[in-house]
C-alpha cells in the first residue's frame, strides 16, 4: 500500500476541516484498534495504536494512513494489495467516503470484504461518524447481483450477540415479512455478511428476527425468540427455537410467522422444506390450529405481488 502524497494530505485536510468537529476533551485514546489482516489473509486482526478518535479532522487521516503504511506486526498483513490504493476520501454529516483505485474491483470477493470489514470497523471508532461508503473511481462499489453496496457501520460486521466477526461470508438473499394489513408476506432482498463459524440459515433466522429494514415491511417473529440450534439434513432444515416463538406478541397471521421462515430458508438454502420446534419438541400447537409436528414446503401464495 502505498503512502499518500503530501499534496493528497494536504487537500484532504482542506475539505475535512470544516466538516468535521469535535466532540470530546481531546485525549489520547490508547484503546483504539486498526484492522489489518492475519497472516493467511483469511480473518481480521487488531492492532492498538494512540489515536485521539474526538478529533474527527485528524482521527480520519491517522487512521486511513496507518491502514496505508501496513501494519506493525510482521505477523499481520495489510488489508489492502499494493495496488491498490486509497485515492481520496471525504467526509460530511458523518459520513465518511472512501474512493479507490480501480485495482479494488479486481479484488477476490473474500480478500474485498474482509479490506471494507477492516476499513469500517476501524473508522467507525471516530466520535461522529455515522456511517461509511466505499467508491472506486468516484463511483459507488457493488455487490455481486449489480445493486450498490452503499453506507456500511459496525453493525455490518457484527453477530446479533454482539460478538466480533474476524472470520465471514457474503450472500445476496431474500427475507420474507408481512405487509401492513398481517395478510400477506413482502420479499426484502439483502446483501449479509455472516460469521463463517454459522450457517448461512442461521444468519437468515437471526436476521428475521432482527426485523425488517425496508419501509411498508413488518416484523413477522417476536424480537426476543432466540434460535437454540439450526441444522440442515437431507434437504430438511431443523429450526429449533425457544419458547417465545409460540408467543402472540405480533399482529400477524399464524401462518406468516411459519411461512416467513420456511419460504426464506427454501428460496436461499437449497433446502425443501422445514422442520420447527420448540425448546426441542415437534408436538407443539403454534397459534390456534398449526400442527409443528411435520416438516413445511414453501408457499409462493401468500407473497404480495
Amino acid at each position: 500500500m502505498k503512502k499518500y502524497t503530501a499534496c493528497f494530505l494536504a487537500a484532504v485536510l482542506v475539505l475535512i476541516f470544516s466538516a468535521c468537529g469535535s466532540s470530546g476533551s481531546g485525549t489520547s485514546n490508547e484503546g483504539t484498534v486498526i484492522y489489518f489482516l492475519e497472516a493467511d489473509e483469511e480473518a481480521l486482526a487488531t492492532e492498538n495504536y494512540a489515536i485521539d478518535v474526538t478529533e474527527c479532522e485528524t482521527a480520519i487521516q491517522q487512521i486511513l494512513d496507518t491502514i496505508a503504511n501496513g501494519p506493525g506486526d510482521p505477523d499481520h498483513q495489510s488489508l489492502l494489495p499494493q495496488n491498490v490504493t486509497m485515492k481520496s476520501y471525504s467526509y460530511s454529516n458523518g459520513a465518511i467516503v472512501v474512493n479507490f483505485s480501480p485495482e479494488y474491483g479486481e479484488m477476490t470477493k473474500d480478500r474485498e470484504v474482509l479490506a471494507r470489514a477492516g476499513i469500517v470497523r476501524s473508522l467507525m471508532q471516530i466520535e461522529g461518524v455515522r456511517n461509511v461508503s466505499f467508491t472506486i473511481e468516484g463511483s459507488p462499489i457493488m455487490n455481486s447481483k449489480g445493486e450498490e453496496i452503499g453506507t456500511m457501520t459496525s453493525d455490518t460486521f457484527i453477530e446479533n450477540s454482539g460478538r466480533q466477526i474476524n472470520s465471514y461470508s457474503h450472500a445476496s438473499i431474500n427475507l420474507y415479512f408481512a405487509s401492513d394489513n398481517g395478510k400477506k408476506l413482502k420479499r426484502e432482498s439483502r446483501s449479509i455478511y455472516y460469521s463463517s463459524s454459522k450457517s448461512i440459515e442461521w444468519a437468515i433466522v437471526e436476521r428475521l428476527i432482527s426485523g425488517p429494514k425496508v419501509k411498508g415491511n413488518y416484523a413477522v417473529i417476536p424480537p426476543n425468540t432466540h434460535i437454540i440450534s439450526i441444522t440442515t439434513s437431507e434437504g430438511t432444515c431443523y429450526v429449533n427455537l425457544d419458547e417465545s416463538f409460540v408467543s402472540k406478541t405480533l399482529n400477524v397471521e399464524d401462518r406468516l410467522i411459519i411461512y416467513s421462515i420456511v419460504n426464506s430458508l427454501v428460496e436461499n438454502c437449497g433446502v425443501t422444506s422445514v422442520q420447527f420446534s420448540v425448546a426441542g419438541e415437534t408436538d407443539v400447537k403454534f397459534g390456534s390450529d398449526i400442527s409443528l409436528a411435520k416438516p413445511f414446503t414453501e408457499d409462493m401464495t401468500l407473497i404480495e405481488q
